[in-house]
């Protein structure tokens, strides 16, 4: 079968980089302090910190103005601008009619190998071990960045960070004073959110709110591959959401900060393929409420405590034309952290610190929806999951120009016991503006809840004999980071060697997990942001990779990965103002691991190249004492057809929607 390689976007950076190219040479020299002032602190790589060419690892920062410049609806689409990540919209067939995000691919709809956190909570689901994008208490506006680490980091944030991290800050308080309202309406889709920030002496809270109807796709595809066995239908992916959220920054005195947020998500959503006769409506209900510490120390140093608690349930019987199943989920989480961060001498700088969690789940729909009808398992209906924590990192410059990061997680947990995940990079300015990155670490990814309650009660009856161990992946990187006049460029190599990657047995009676599973992944990437003038940016992302696996118990590890993935955003302010910005998005051929067969098994069930261009123009103006805009989002200008995922999984066509937003103090 011919590959299909895409290089529209390409074709458009060579023009931009040769132009480029000329302009560097004709301009002055970038001087040293000129280069480390213009570098983006990052907060999350280390949990130091540090200039984002002193990071032990690559990282792509997400702002507040690329979120709105991108004319994203659902959070999982501002993803699609990192190098390497792979979006596919509504992919999951069951628990979540919702977006996989993923790093490299290799993955299921449920997207396990990454952590994600939201100001420093954990929100992958215990359940599946994914992120629910939709039923997450946050309002797009209300982020203030996005810092997303691509590569292994377990060494900062133990398992499950076992291929990236993105980590979500919110805007600050203080940072969100007066009322804010946004209405926007478009094609199937309608959103009001309203926010409040007030002030009342050294406290400072804001109040966000918000409903919205999705309709989400159309039920019949409009060009489908086939329409046997109903591969011409789309699922059921409707969806109606209340939010709530509360934040609160008090000042108790100089040294010493308290932080409050509480947040609410909750609804109705459809769930089941379209093409069925079972499809149905749940009721989800989630909410957090998290406090945090922070007293600052003498020397720059910090001490910090943080305590979350999160409850995810959803409701709903799933009923076909014999029977119905309860599939209730309810899932809680209550974690501890204290973490300190201080300089043992003037070259050094350490972080270190502990948490505890502990999970608990009850999904007896999910757990044993067939096999549990003749063998009772009641002991294994509410799942526990412990976990403990020990982590730190030294930071020590050598010389001014020669950073070493050195790092590790010690974590126990209750289903696999005791790992250890190192990480040790140097990072070298051999030239001002000019840096090459260096690093080897390790990670793990604990089983979830699903792959270890399905695994227990088979080996109890010995039809499996080995108990699910952690996942495994060895990584080295060798990166580059450089400022060429108005240009940032990131390049990364990298090598990612996975072992006991866990996979379904697939026996017709104990349809358990096994850990058989291993793959080798290779390439680069690249992500370049280039001021092509005081109101013109370009921003474009490469990666390139492919993955070499012996594709145990038919799980295709080798195609997993798209080898060509891209990413464009053009944005410009014009006068009176008025903006624009134009997107554009690109990922090459590839076969997901576990999506079973596709309409005409000659097509060894290849998702072909596809390519998507999105657009934006905004108007602000003043009103009073505030001000506003009114936005036109279009995705998907050309009104391509295509797949994301599967062939059953038909993203929609042309869409857009108007926004309007109104500000005041």
């Amino acid at each position: 079968m011919k590959r299909k390689q895409g290089h529209g976007l390409a074709a458009i950076l060579a023009g931009c980089i040769a132009s480029l190219t000329a302009q560097a040479q004709a301009d002055v020299p970038l001087s040293e302090s000129a280069y480390l002032d213009d570098m983006p602190v990052v907060l999350t790589v280390s949990r130091l910190p540090q200039r984002v060419d002193e990071a032990p690892a690559a990282v792509t920062v997400i702002d507040r103005q690329m979120i709105k410049d991108s004319g994203a609806w659902d959070l999982s689409e501002v993803f699609r601008l990192v190098p390497g990540m792979v979006v596919s919209y509504h992919s999951t067939r069951a628990y979540t009619m919702d977006s996989t995000v993923s790093y490299h691919g290799l993955s299921d709809p449920y997207a396990r190998y990454m952590q994600v956190l939201v100001d420093g909570r954990s929100i992958y689901s215990p359940l599946y071990g994914g992120v629910l994008w939709s039923d997450i208490p946050l309002a797009l506006d209300d982020i203030e960045r996005i810092e997303v680490t691509r590569g292994p980091n377990a060494a900062s944030y133990g398992a499950n960070s076992f291929m990236g991290v993105i980590n979500i800050i919110t805007r600050h308080t203080a940072d969100t004073q007066g009322k804010m309202v946004s209405l926007s309406t478009g094609r199937n889709r309608e959103e009001t959110i309203a926010r409040y920030g007030g002030r009342s002496g050294d406290l400072s809270y804001r109040l966000t709110a918000g409903f919205r109807n999705d309709q989400g796709e159309n039920q019949l595809m409009r060009q489908p591959l086939s329409t046997a066995d109903r591969w011409n239908w789309n699922k059921f992916d409707d969806r109606k959401i209340r939010l709530f959220t509360f934040r609160a920054d008090y000042q108790l005195n100089a040294t010493n900060e308290l932080g409050f947020q509480f947040g609410y998500n909750g609804g109705s959503r459809q769930e089941g393929d379209a093409g069925e006769l079972y499809p149905y409506w749940k009721t989800t209900d989630n909410h957090f409420a998290q406090l945090n510490w922070r007293r600052s120390l003498a020397g720059g140093g910090e001490l910090s405590v943080q305590y979350y608690h999160s409850y995810e349930s959803s409701y709903g019987t799933y009923t076909d034309n014999t029977s119905s199943t309860n599939m209730d989920v309810i899932a809680q989480r209550h974690d501890l952290e204290a973490q300190h961060t201080f300089s043992p001498s003037q070259t050094t700088r350490l972080v270190w610190g502990g948490s505890v969690r502990y999970d608990k789940v009850y999904a007896p729909g999910y757990h044993y929806p067939d096999f549990a009808q003749s063998v009772q398992f009641d002991k294994f209906k509410l799942q526990s999951f412990h976990l403990g924590r020990l982590f730190g990192n030294l930071e020590w410059r050598a010389r001014p120009s020669l950073i070493f990061n050195v790092g590790a997680m010690m974590e126990d947990n209750s289903y696999t016991g005791t790992d250890i995940t190192p990480r040790v990079a140097a990072n070298w300015h051999f030239l001002p503006g000019h840096t090459l990155r260096v690093s080897r670490s390790e990670a793990t990814r604990t089983p979830t809840d699903f792959e270890k309650v399905r695994a227990d009660p088979f080996i109890a009856l010995g039809l499996v004999n080995q108990r699910l161990k952690s996942e495994r992946v060895r990584s080295t990187e060798i990166g580059y980071l450089g400022k060429l006049a108005n240009l940032d460029l990131d390049f990364r190599l990298f090598r990612d060697e996975f072992s006991d990657l866990i996979v379904e047995n697939g026996d017709s009676v104990a349809n358990g997990y096994l850990n058989p599973g291993s793959a080798t992944v290779k390439g680069f990437e690249t992500q370049l942001k280039w001021d092509v003038g005081p109101r013109t940016r370009l921003i474009y992302s490469l990666s390139h990779g492919k993955v070499k696996s012996l594709d145990m118990d038919n799980i295709p590890y080798t195609n997993s990965m798209p080898t060509n993935n891209q990413s464009l955003m053009l944005t410009h302010r014009f006068g009176s103002g008025w903006s624009a910005s134009l997107m554009g998005y690109q990922m090459g051929e590839v076969h997901f691991p576990e999506t079973d067969s596709g309409p005409n098994d000659n097509r060894r069930y290849f998702i072909d190249t596809y390519r998507r261009w999105d657009g934006r123009v905004a108007y602000r103006f003043q009103t009073g004492k505030g001000n506003g805009e009114l936005a036109l989002t279009l995705q998907n200008l050309s009104d391509n057809q295509y797949f994301e995922f599967r062939h059953d999984n038909e993203p929609p066509g042309r869409s857009f929607w108007l926004n309007l937003r109104l500000e005041s103090d």
